[in-house]
């Protein structure tokens, strides 16, 4: 069976952005100082690296911001997809795999499901003609044809919502001082494709991150995501951004993610449902690693098998 888009413009981006968000998925120190331009809440964000930091420095402070946030989730959240209408969505996110997006309209109801658990990751997209749930599980991706589609591993899911890990498996170069004060770490990371290259900019004292971009060997940007609007959060002392932009060049798609008040380290309430993939009436299950699955491009482009 083929899993094609449908045919108007509108749904072919989004089905083009529930494939991108679902193989992606949200420091502390006392100084005083506050700095202007990130203090966007209540809570001022301090100075975590020293001038001149070291690579172990900054890998330190981005680990200790991300390990303060066990799960996190957004109830009020707003999607923004290029010519698409906004849409109002949920997310929850639980790392290193659990993940959940959900948006809908007032008027047409639920639009978009998107979610990974510890053994799989699901998307689905009411406007998707044939009318299907695609998934596959983590453990066959890497062989699956849905790889040559979809480069980011789900393990990445919460690196979108400013939960970055520097893997010590992967090779990490830096800091190389930026003209406009920030600070670049380069990463090589190993992936069944082969080596990816991984750009992380942060801003040079407060050690956030701003900008993630992902490069094959041969320098093809296959992804970007900017994170800024951060706000620390006073149950975790986490600081945690409230905008999320994230662009697909081969797609050409751009979208946003705006997230109101972040709750985290608390229950997301039914976690077992939260987790679980769902199912939707009259939307037929596919399983991406099924070799005799089609994966449908964005339109004007040849399939991929």
């Amino acid at each position: 069976m083929s899993v094609r888009p449908s045919s108007p413009p509108a749904a072919s981006r989004l089905v083009v952005f529930a494939i991108l968000v679902a193989t992606v998925a949200c420091s502390g120190a006392s100084c005083p100082q506050v700095l202007r331009g990130y203090q966007v809440g209540t809570m001022p964000l301090p100075r975590t690296l020293p001038p001149q930091p070291s690579l172990e420095q900054v890998i330190a402070a981005v680990h200790d911001n991300t390990q303060r946030v066990r799960s996190c989730s957004a109830t009020q959240a707003v999607l923004a997809v290029p010519g698409v209408p906004r849409l109002s969505a949920r997310v929850a996110c639980e790392p290193p795999r659990r993940f959940r997006l959900q948006a809908q309209t007032a008027i047409t109801g639920p639009e978009l499901d998107i979610g990974s658990n510890d053994d799989l990751f699901w998307l689905w997209l009411r406007q998707h003609k044939p009318p299907v749930i695609a998934f596959c599980r983590h453990d066959q991706y890497a062989q699956s044809a849905a790889r040559r589609l979809l480069p980011i591993r789900a393990d990445w899911m919460p690196e979108i919502l400013g939960l970055v890990s520097f893997r010590a498996e992967d090779r990490h170069q830096g800091p190389f001082p930026l003209p406009d004060g920030r600070i670049e770490i380069r990463s090589t990371i190993s992936a069944p494709e082969g080596e990816l290259l991984k750009s992380t900019i942060l801003d040079g004292t407060t050690g956030l991150v701003a900008e993630q971009h992902l490069f094959t060997a041969a320098g093809e940007r296959l992804a970007s995501v900017r994170t800024s609007r951060h706000r620390v959060d006073p149950p975790s002392g986490a600081a945690l951004p409230h905008l999320v932009e994230v662009s697909w060049p081969a797609s050409g798609v751009d979208f946003t993610i705006e997230l109101a008040a972040i709750t985290t380290n608390s229950s997301t309430g039914d976690s077992g449902q939260l987790w679980q993939m769902p199912a939707y009436p009259g939307y037929e299950p596919i399983d991406l690693a099924d070799p005799s699955v089609v994966i449908g491009p964005p339109t004007g482009q040849p399939a991929a098998r």
